[in-house]
């Protein structure tokens, strides 16, 4: 891949990662619960599922998605139902999950939970599917596909996705110091969670 167009898909995948979508909501939720040493298994989580979605893309489900639209109305679907899902719990979570002393979270906190909501959040992202298939073919050439090139594009995403969400992450840990009041911690949660299902119907309804 030369130069030039590696600067092209660094600026691309900038601007996927630092957008608004599940993924920072995600991360941003998950680094004021538990801090970004817990919240570190989240975004682990979320590479990946956008490391499964981009190979999904890169062999074949591109290809299937044009031949059989059906197939991206059920992922829009499984991923609107996955997030609205995740929203209702976040506004119904109990404020003694949130507040809980240091030594009760450790127990509270789920590693494999962690990792695994994770993954699920991006390989159920519609807005990121929807922009591999428009970014794949600007720098990959499907019909002749080269393993150095597809490890640089996927390397390339994976790598500033990375940076970007343990950037929200560290945001969201240093102001949690602001939300120590349980009525503001509340009021965050229901944020986050109406925040996750109005990004649901939105990508699932457009």
């Amino acid at each position: 891949m030369e130069l030039t167009v590696w600067l092209g898909l660094l600026a691309s995948a900038l601007f996927i990662s630092i957008s608004p979508g599940p993924g920072a909501i995600f991360s941003i939720s998950q680094g004021t619960q538990y801090g970004l040493r817990r919240a570190l298994f989240s975004v682990i989580g979320l590479q990946l599922g956008l490391t499964s979605q981009i190979l999904f893309l890169l062999f074949g489900l591109g290809v299937l998605i044009d031949e059989f639209p059906s197939i991206f109305i059920v992922i829009k679907v499984l991923g609107m139902i996955y997030l609205i899902t995740l929203g209702i719990m976040q506004w119904f979570k109990r404020i003694e999950q949130i507040s809980t002393p240091e030594e009760e979270i450790q127990v509270v906190f789920s590693p494999l939970k962690g990792l695994l909501q994770g993954f699920f959040v991006n390989l159920t992202n519609i807005k990121g599917t929807v922009f591999f298939l428009a970014l794949i073919p600007l720098f990959i050439n499907l019909t002749a596909l080269k393993l150095s090139t597809c490890i640089i594009f996927i390397s390339t995403l994976i790598g500033i996705d990375f940076l970007v969400m343990m950037g929200y992450v560290t945001l969201a840990e240093i102001s949690k110091t602001l939300l120590s009041d349980p009525k503001k911690i509340l009021w965050q949660n229901r944020l986050t969670g109406s925040t996750l299902i109005l990004v649901g119907l939105i990508m699932g309804t457009t």
